[in-house]
């Protein structure tokens, strides 16, 4: 697939895009770096964004003035980076195996595998193959048959031609269902257009049977949805709720936004949102609103590195049909896959499936409340 990027900048918008396109994990000089840079073409814009997101500046070196200008322009950055995206797309163009998506009756049942952070644990730098436990559940994954497989970001430690070439070969040719990915900040390690050469646009959504499938970039705005990603995301819920074919709405994302204001749950996942979210402003203005219609799931992938930290995780507003899941791999034996399958009735059943050698118990165990008594 070709990369789609930003065809071309008019010198003022570079200006202020630019100032706030700071990669998770760069910090010091870098706003200033890219102001001074003399960037007079779409080449010379690639090449200088890819050079300093793999200096990998400290980001708690950042000043207060340059964080509140990173806050202050992630929208621009938003539009700018994501010009080019289409909002609703064809699936089969996104799959990361390139598989094509089976046709479903809207009265079908279907059924969804989930994996959050499939590189595994945080001592795997030298690691260019997903977890171990991962690669080692293969058969069992394709003998549960699922219509789509999701990822939830962090795809490989750091992103290459290798790393891509044995992900391919060593998980995503082998199976058995399109697999579609909500990328994380390592997926961007090698810069964002590496990733997009490879697996195309980093935010969308698609009807498939009776659902709707929403993938969400937490990283394209540090931690924030707005711009055109927000403008996305409301079209697929309004669309969503006026479809009585749809029964259902799934949101796929990296960063566990929906922790916002909860700082003892925040510090258990894989790694914070250091500028912050405006996850209580989608929920007041479109999460909430669309729950009270339809099933509304919200599903991130950044917990679970360091042994089974908030994975699963599991939250049901009391008000509404509003859900709020977390899993991730680490490596170690609390690794699980979540299943998912929406029944003709438009039931929907959620199944963990263990890959690393712990039982479970049922995943609405699995509470903020439990997880704030298992840590006290």
């Amino acid at each position: 697939m070709q990369s789609k990027w930003v065809k071309k900048y008019k010198i003022p918008l570079i200006i202020v895009a630019v100032a706030g396109l700071i990669f998770m994990g760069l910090g010091v000089n870098y706003i200033q770096r890219l102001r001074n840079a003399l960037i007079t073409s779409t080449e010379d814009y690639k090449t200088e964004i890819i050079r300093l997101e793999r200096e990998n500046f400290r980001l708690e070196k950042t000043t207060q003035a340059q964080r509140a200008d990173i806050i202050a322009n992630r929208e621009y950055v938003t539009d700018g980076v994501s010009q080019d995206y289409l909002f609703e797309v064809d699936p089969s163009d996104l799959s990361l195996n390139t598989l094509a998506l089976s046709e479903k009756d809207n009265a079908a049942s279907l059924r969804f595998i989930i994996s959050g952070h499939l590189y595994g644990s945080a001592d795997n730098e030298g690691s260019i193959t997903p977890s171990s436990t991962l690669i080692d559940a293969i058969d069992e994954i394709n003998t549960r048959n699922p219509d789509l497989f999701f990822t939830l970001g962090d795809l490989t430690y750091a992103p290459s031609e290798q790393s891509f070439k044995e992900l391919h070969e060593n998980f995503l040719s082998k199976v058995d269902a399109p697999i579609f990915n909500a990328p994380g900040n390592h997926d961007f390690y090698n810069g964002r257009e590496f990733y997009e050469e490879a697996f195309g646009q980093s935010f969308y959504y698609f009807k498939y049977a009776q659902t709707q499938i929403i993938i969400l970039d937490t990283e394209i705005g540090q931690c924030a949805v707005l711009g055109r990603q927000k403008e996305m995301l409301s079209q697929a819920l309004t669309l969503a709720l006026d479809d009585n074919d749809i029964s259902s709405i799934f949101i796929f994302f990296h960063k566990t936004l929906f922790l916002e204001g909860e700082p003892q749950l925040i510090s258990q996942a894989n790694a914070p949102c250091t500028y912050g979210t405006n996850y209580s402003e989608l929920e007041t203005e479109l999460f909430i609103p669309a729950a009270q219609k339809k099933p509304l799931y919200l599903i991130a992938g950044d917990v679970g590195a360091f042994g089974g930290n908030l994975s699963p995780f599991y939250y049901k507003n009391p008000d509404t049909n509003l859900y709020a899941l977390a899993l991730g791999l680490g490596d170690s034996p609390h690794d699980l896959l979540l299943q998912i399958d929406i029944l003709p009735s438009s039931e929907i059943d959620l199944q963990i499936i263990s890959i690393g050698g712990n039982e479970f118990s049922e995943i609405e165990t699995y509470t903020p409340e439990y997880w704030t008594k298992k840590n006290d």
